[in-house]
């Protein structure tokens, strides 16, 4: 059965269910329904901020959820889903942690990426300059599969470790998804 289709109500393109993201009416308003796991009427959105920002303009929501509805401010709304964004990277973070498949520490981290093509790199967007320059050299085995996120101290805590400033994940579909929320974040965040 293939996956089901959703569309954004900003920009009408199509994506399936995770691409996009879930806007739920509810008793006290419009949340975001993030785990997509809410009951009620849903309307998705793009994770890019124009479509955000025309979906939250006065009447956009009314006309969607068919009723009067009071957008929540934008500001407030792009807290709450970088909020949701960074508790669903915690998430996977454990995940691969319980399950073996971290490898923390710049040495650690080399090494299981020479090992295995499929995985991601984390690096602290607080390493040192020259950290951050030797990990992207050729021979790390970090080429093409780098991103930044957070801080030393974050990683370490997601992780339930001391800081941390590199982190490879060993696993494609995690690192897949971990992928995506951190891009997702970044593109909020960059506005």
């Amino acid at each position: 059965m293939p996956p089901s289709e959703r569309t954004c109500v900003s920009c009408r393109k199509k994506g399936i269910k995770g691409e996009l993201i879930k806007l739920t009416n509810t008793p006290q308003g419009v949340i975001i329904d993030y785990s997509e796991r809410l009951p009620g009427r849903g309307a998705y959105v793009c994770p890019e901020m124009p479509c955000i920002g025309k979906v939250l303009k006065e009447g956009a929501l009314s006309r969607v959820f068919k009723e009067g509805i009071k957008p929540p401010r934008l500001e407030d709304f792009i807290a709450e889903l970088d909020q949701k964004i960074n508790r669903k990277i915690a998430s996977l973070l454990g995940m691969a942690r319980k399950s073996g498949l971290i490898a923390a520490g710049f040495d650690s981290a080399i090494e299981a990426a020479m090992r295995d093509a499929g995985g991601l790199v984390i690096m602290a967007q607080d390493l040192s300059e020259n950290t951050k320059k030797k990990a992207m050299e050729e021979g790390t085995g970090f080429t093409g599969r780098l991103v930044e996120y957070s801080t030393k101290d974050m990683l370490g805590s997601m992780l339930g470790m001391d800081p941390v400033g590199i982190v490879y994940i060993k696993n494609k579909e995690l690192s897949d998804s971990l992928k995506k929320e951190i891009r997702r974040l970044i593109n909020i965040r960059r506005g």
